[in-house]
């Protein structure tokens, strides 16, 4: 009867090893056959793609490291898997996914980079930019999350970066030649507000007006044009609910548009397309609604306003900056945005063709922390040799 039982365990093992390995050659199947997705909707990034096989690759590494960041992005069914695990989790009791913490009042939280040797090669060449042009102003503005302005509303005993910590030492380690406008402050004054959309990493145009009053007495500028907020769509569902998968109530975006009629044209430079509107419409159709703010990213975009001004100003940013910018139109004459992420021009060559009166680095803190393009980007040019 032992003998029995014994066989029938091991029968019981082996159909569920059995099903197991189906499942394992089934899913590997559905990869091999289903075409690789360039960008991801749900969380709004390009996917990694199959790396290049090379020997220099297999020997330092980076060949297998970069395949399974391929293999994790390219797998099937990832967005309703992410969903599963997340609803799991929080069946369980867990409050984090995908580097995201679920908060109270259904708050998502981007969990806060830590403070690594990039940001000092990056301040570093911040200033050292600023020293070769020294006849321009220039000014840093770094916007801290959600997690750094409101950490009373993540889950208990969450372990996060302290923001205001980081943005100290950042502001100690300035030398002058850039001037710093602080913003955390006055976001933390107003953290009962509606600051940060719920759903995703982003700031919302109300937190942007505060900053924006604090960058108006740092830079000089003038007052802001009256205006109205006008919500334009409240199904909106950002990256930090997709990349988590939590199901959490959609947001709100609000455009704040002059009282005054403005009159500007926004060129989307490599694109070659002109727009008389700061504002795309067409993206509240799509996932990625946040993109009405000037179109979502571009390399390069010129807007030229009709403001009685004599200045004009370079932006070197990151998506915070997209809902930023209409408060700038009524000071500054002409506005050139570069996105290093995806900007391949020589920046030294661009300022030599335009005189910029002034230069803002406005990045969220933590795509900052963690940015290893724009010290590229702000490099000097290299030294022709002197013909002898």
């Amino acid at each position: 009867m032992r003998r029995r039982r014994g066989k029938k365990e091991f029968s019981a093992y082996s159909w569920l090893g059995l099903l197991f390995l189906l499942c394992l050659i089934s899913f590997g199947a559905l990869n091999l056959l289903c075409e690789d997705r360039v960008f991801s909707e749900a969380e709004n990034r390009y996917l990694e793609q199959r790396p290049v096989l090379r020997i220099a690759g297999i020997m330092d590494g980076k060949f297998m490291s970069n395949y399974e960041k391929y293999q994790t992005d390219q797998f099937f069914a990832r967005d309703s898997w992410i969903k599963f695990r997340s609803g799991a989790d929080r069946f369980l009791g867990k409050n984090e996914s995908g580097g995201v913490y679920l908060g109270k009042d259904e708050q998502l939280y981007e969990k806060p980079a830590k403070l690594k040797e990039q940001v000092w090669i990056n301040l570093d060449a911040i200033q050292s930019f600023a020293g070769r042009y020294s006849g321009t102003s220039m000014y840093l503005l770094l916007v801290p999350g959600a997690a750094g302005v409101n950490p009373e509303g993540l889950p208990a005993f969450a372990p996060v970066e302290n923001q205001a910590e980081q943005l100290s030492e950042i502001s100690g380690y300035l030398n002058g030649t850039v001037r710093e406008i602080p913003v955390y402050k006055t976001l933390r004054e107003h953290r009962g507000e509606y600051l940060y959309y719920r759903t995703d990493h982003h700031w919302t145009t109300l937190g942007a007006w505060y900053a924006f009053e604090e960058a108006e007495k740092v830079m000089g500028l003038g007052k802001a044009p009256e205006m109205t907020a006008y919500p334009v769509t409240n199904r909106f569902q950002g990256t930090l609910a997709s990349r988590s998968g939590y199901q959490v109530p959609s947001d709100t975006i609000s455009i704040y548009w002059p009282k005054a009629e403005e009159q500007l044209v926004v060129t989307y430079v490599e694109e070659q397309k002109k727009s008389p509107s700061l504002y795309a419409s067409k993206k509240l159709e799509s996932r990625d609604k946040y993109g009405v703010f000037l179109d979502g990213n571009h390399p390069v975009v010129k807007i030229r306003t009709m403001a009685e001004s004599d200045r004009s100003l370079l932006l070197l940013k990151d998506s915070y900056a997209n809902c930023f910018v209409p408060f700038l139109t009524a000071s500054f004459r002409e506005i050139v945005l570069v996105d290093p992420r995806y900007y391949y021009g020589d920046l030294n060559t661009l300022m030599e063709e335009q005189e910029f009166t002034d230069i803002l680095f406005l990045y969220n803190l933590n795509t900052f922390l963690e940015d290893d393009v724009l010290h590229f980007v702000l490099e000097e040019p290299e030294q022709n040799p002197t013909e002898g």
